[in-house]
């Protein structure tokens, strides 16, 4: 059971959300129109579906 998250470091989040759901290896030269029309986010050049953000909400919210 955690009680408390606590962090001092941008990005935990992104850590976590790698965790819960598939995450795609991509290229840094995408662009971030296309993806984003397509429910794609980009870390970096990995690419993340836009469900992984929900996935994480709802595993963070009951916390």
């Amino acid at each position: 059971q955690v009680d408390v998250l606590v962090t001092t470091a941008g990005g935990i989040e992104e850590d976590l959300i790698k965790c819960l759901a598939p995450t795609y290896i991509g290229d840094f030269s995408l662009r971030g129109r296309d993806l984003r029309e397509n429910g794609i986010n980009r870390i970096g050049n990995l690419l993340v579906p836009n469900d992984n953000y929900c996935k994480f909400e709802d595993w963070l919210m009951p916390i």
